[in-house]
Order: structure tokens, then C-alpha cells, then sequence
């Protein structure tokens, strides 16, 4: 097996094992998501994920839902309100493709900064550096994976 489809199957605390690429791939299609990395450890029942949220398509949802979207996408990231409405969008993109209850996301990080090949939370290809991603936003993956346990 190679090296990359190891780091891409983890086991939950339930036992059961989920492919991070394959949620990625669906999540994606989710009209808020910009960019999404799913992350899981062991210890967690379910996966997270850290999204860029697609601008226009947030403040869209959001003016939906009747709620303020007249702050810049910095501050926007950071309000539970905000951080809730994507992740049920995009958990309702995983129930339509039939996700079982391990397979929704649990939490999501949001962040308004693209990532760049320079950053390296991307490769020039742009596919997503896991590790990488999961180094550099490790402190809110924290705070969240604490308020999720």
C-alpha cells in the first residue's frame, strides 16, 4: 500500500475505517466549500474539516438563513453562527450521497486565506497537503476537537 493511501485511511474510535479523499471529493461539491481538507484522529467518532468557505456563495447562504453577512470573510470565519451554517450545508451534501453517521463532518475550521503552493498547504497541482494543513491550523483543530469530546 502506498504511502499517501495509509495517511488517507483513518480509524475512528467507533473501529471503523474512513477514506478522507473520498469525503473531500463529495464535500467539495458543496457550493460554500472554496476548498475542504478533512482531517480525523483515532480518538474522534467523527471526521472535521477545515474549509475555505467560497465568499459569494456563504454571504448567499447566509442572507438565506436571515443572518448578517455584512462582515469581511476574516470575521466571518470566526462566528459559531457562520461556522454552523457550512457545516450543515455541507453535511446535507453528505447525507444526499449517502454518508453514513461516521462519514459527516462533526466540526469544521474556517479560514479566508486561499492556500498556495508558496504556503505549502498545496501542491503546484493544487491537491492539498494534509500534513501540512493539519500543521498549520493544529491550534484551532485543537479548540475544536475539545468542544466536540
Amino acid at each position: 500500500m502506498a504511502d499517501s493511501s495509509i495517511k488517507n485511511l483513518i480509524k475512528l474510535a467507533t473501529g471503523e475505517y474512513i477514506a478522507l479523499e473520498r469525503l473531500e471529493s463529495v464535500y467539495k461539491a458543496c457550493n460554500v466549500v472554496a476548498n475542504i481538507c478533512v482531517h480525523a484522529v483515532p480518538a474522534a467518532k467523527q471526521p472535521m474539516a477545515i474549509v475555505i468557505p467560497h465568499e459569494v456563495h456563504l454571504r448567499h447562504a447566509l442572507e438565506k438563513a436571515g443572518l448578517d453577512s455584512s462582515a469581511g470573510l476574516g470575521v466571518l470565519c470566526t462566528q459559531e453562527n457562520v461556522q454552523q451554517l457550512v457545516l450543515k450545508e455541507i453535511n446535507a451534501v453528505g447525507k444526499k450521497n449517502g454518508f453514513k453517521p461516521m462519514e459527516l463532518l462533526q466540526a469544521v475550521v474556517l479560514t479566508p486565506d486561499e492556500w498556495t503552493p508558496e504556503s505549502g498547504l498545496v501542491t503546484a497541482a493544487q491537491k492539498i497537503q494534509r500534513v501540512s494543513i493539519a500543521k498549520a491550523f493544529r491550534e484551532q483543530i485543537n479548540v475544536r476537537f475539545l468542544e466536540i469530546v
